[in-house]
């Protein structure tokens, strides 16, 4: 089953995650700070990466940053309890979920989701790749990759 990482400076949300997405068979590590979380990235190697979007130290949007430079597909979901229209720039934010939670069973949707949508990220990048190789094996003269 898939790994995830939580991060976020209220133990209680940690804990409720953990138990939530535990009963699903999901292996996760939770994480206070964003920069505690950032080190577990290393040893952990999460598919999804849950992150709050007000942390004390460094705000959710630098974690997503810098865990994306590590991990380019890492699924990210952003907690907010303010659930305005928010933008990462070029990154790809694959859900979030409203604080103060509502429904449990919408949680392990939108982890499901945000799983789905890293994997099919992943799939157009490699499939990408594999067209670009393609049409440099076909053009006349093009240096070859190796």
């Amino acid at each position: 089953m898939s790994k995830i990482l939580v991060i976020d400076d209220d133990q209680a949300i940690c804990d409720l995650l953990a138990k939530v997405l535990g009963r699903r068979g999901y292996e996760l590590k939770t994480a206070l700070t964003g920069e505690t979380g950032l080190s577990a990235l290393e040893s952990f190697d999460p598919e999804l990466l849950i992150v709050d979007k007000m942390l004390p130290e460094m705000h959710g949007s630098e974690v997503i940053a810098q865990a994306r430079q590590k991990r380019p597909f890492l699924g990210v979901i952003l907690i907010t309890a303010f659930p305005e229209p928010f933008s990462l720039g070029p990154d790809r934010l694959d859900a979030y979920l409203a604080k103060p939670f509502k429904n449990l069973k919408l949680i392990e949707e939108t982890v499901q989701k945000a799983l789905e949508s890293a994997a099919e990220a992943k799939r157009r990048d490699e499939l990408k790749s594999k067209l670009a190789q393609v049409v440099a094996d076909l053009t006349p003269g093009a240096k070859r990759r190796v």
